[in-house]
């Protein structure tokens, strides 16, 4: 098993380089399929086709079985072995992705409970409110991406890294904790642990991404009632060029002929026109002043 894992993890780690995340995720299907296969034999079509049959029996959904199938697809093709599939093959899913937002009162519930929270919890949860980041980015932050005014997000999804500003009310926090190595799967856990320690009951299937989806909301909400464009919300966040262009021009090109930079040499201006309306920076000040 370790030869054809350590095939997989060279073919994802050249000549693109995938994300440590990315890899983790395919080696852990790897491993999985490797083990229900058994006796380190080399699979055929038909193991993969009884996989997948396998999987869905037990209640595995058409959306993630679809994900399973290009991970196998790049271990087959890491190993030599024959994978006779097409696009035609890919399971597909006619349900709608499920994507639990947070009610902006649980988040608020969540912030103000910051006292409950260990300082890794407390960190964590000042970045996921004020840039919104997937657990991926949150598991990119070293102690070398941050000093004591700004930080550097290296968000994920092919996206831009972005350098921001720490709020003031935020700098304690900062100062406080030094990041650790932690997992994707680490943070779910972390994120389900501080809604217990607030009180706060969510949904299956909630995580740090249900504060992304409710922050892009109410940040849009609030650049339109400022009069300011609501495309602020991808330079924020750094999402690439097209996809911005796509969300707020109706066109990838849109996002790639646009540049913001013009209108200011200020690094932080983007931070500068956000922060003002930013939905959550108010309830960290007040969980501050009780503090």
């Amino acid at each position: 098993m370790d030869t054809v894992l350590e095939n997989l993890k060279e073919r994802l780690s050249s000549p693109r380089l995938r994300a440590p995340t990315t890899i983790q995720t395919y080696l852990e299907t790897a491993k999985h399929f490797l083990t229900w296969l058994g006796d380190g034999k080399k699979p055929t079509p038909s193991d993969f086709r009884r996989y997948f049959i396998y999987r869905r029996e037990r209640g595995m959904s058409e959306r993630s079985l679809r994900t399973k199938f290009f991970h196998l697809k790049k271990l087959a093709l890491s190993n030599g072995w024959d994978w006779p599939f097409t696009a035609e093959d890919t399971p597909f899913s006619e349900e709608e992705p499920f994507a639990p937002a947070l009610m902006p009162a649980d988040i608020e519930k969540l912030i103000k409970a910051r006292d409950l929270y260990l300082k890794s919890e407390r960190f964590y949860l000042a970045v996921s409110t004020t840039w919104g980041c997937r657990r991926e980015e949150l598991a990119r932050i070293r102690k070398r991406d941050y000093d004591a005014n700004s930080i550097l997000i290296r968000t994920a999804k092919k996206g831009r890294r972005v350098r921001h500003l720490i709020p003031d009310v935020l700098k304690p926090i900062f100062e406080a904790y030094r990041p650790k190595q932690h997992t994707p799967t680490a943070f779910s856990i972390m994120f389900h642990r501080i809604c217990r320690k607030a009180g706060v009951k969510v949904e299956k299937g909630s995580s740090f991404h249900s504060i992304r989806r409710t922050l892009r909301t109410l940040l849009e909400w609030r650049l339109a009632e400022n009069r300011l464009p609501l495309s602020l919300v991808a330079d924020y966040q750094g999402w690439s060029k097209t996809t911005k262009g796509i969300a707020y021009g109706g066109a990838p090109m849109l996002g790639v002929y646009a540049h913001p930079e013009v209108l200011s040499s200020d690094p932080f201006a983007t931070d500068r026109l956000i922060y003002p309306v930013h939905p959550f920076l108010p309830w960290w000040e007040e969980a501050t002043q009780k503090a």
